[in-house]
């Protein structure tokens, strides 16, 4: 491990654990809109980038689709990295303040102050949480159209899978198609539809499938594409 100076170890702790902030708030709004509420969230990124796990009953919640569990290895991966990187830091910042660096060490001091000062007045400022939720909203808004309702497998079970569907766009393929429709004609059974806080688990046959929905079917997966994905062939 190369030692460097007092002050130069400081500065990277403070840039270390403002990065830290700055990514649970980033985290935490990606998770909001894979469907998890904030708290439950933040709970659970700050669990896992300090490295002590999230053994609670919520965090399957961080692991329930695939997109979820893709994020959650990204930020597994994030929180190695930072963690090796903040304890070689504090290794380094115990090393220096040794020597004769006292007014390095007071520079340090108000630096750090001043950092856990701003660090305190952005997660009061609501005006800037907002800003930030926005801005990461409008990226995953555009990264999410132009996907074509995204279907995530749960489980194969013979020919058919467990799958979910998260209704981005209502194609041609779905107007006036309900889940009797669907059980009868293609052979799609609707298991659970989530549709913003509602969770809808007694599936009625005249229910029809809405833009944002979130759909868990049983089916072949040929026929959950032919409905979900593909546009009629307009001749």
């Amino acid at each position: 491990m190369r030692k460097i100076n007092l002050l130069a170890a400081i500065i990277v702790f403070n840039i270390l654990v403002f990065i830290y902030q700055v990514m649970i708030e980033i985290f935490t709004t990606i998770y909001s809109i894979e469907g998890i509420q904030l708290d439950k969230a933040q709970f659970q990124i700050i669990s896992i980038l300090t490295g002590t796990g999230f053994t609670t009953s919520e965090s399957e919640l961080m692991l329930l689709t695939k997109r979820r569990r893709k994020i959650t290895e990204l930020m597994m991966l994030f929180s190695y990295i930072f963690n090796i990187s903040i304890v070689s830091t504090l290794v380094n910042i115990i090393i220096s303040s040794a020597g004769p660096a006292i007014n390095e060490l007071i520079i340090g001091i108000v630096l750090t102050i001043i950092n856990f000062l701003i660090i305190a007045l952005l997660n009061k400022s609501t005006k800037v949480k907002s800003k930030l939720e926005n801005f990461i909203k409008k990226i995953a808004t555009n990264v999410r159209k132009k996907r074509k309702n995204p279907i995530s497998v749960y489980d194969t079970l013979g020919d058919k899978v467990i799958a979910e569907i998260n209704v981005l766009k209502i194609n041609n393929n779905m107007n006036n198609i309900n889940t009797e429709k669907l059980k009868e004609k293609y052979d799609i059974q609707v298991l659970v539809i989530k549709r913003g806080e509602q969770v809808i688990s007694s599936i009625e046959p005249n229910i029809t499938i809405n833009y944002n929905d979130i759909v868990i079917v049983f089916g072949k997966m040929r026929n959950i594409k032919k409905i979900f994905v593909k546009e009629k062939s307009r001749k």
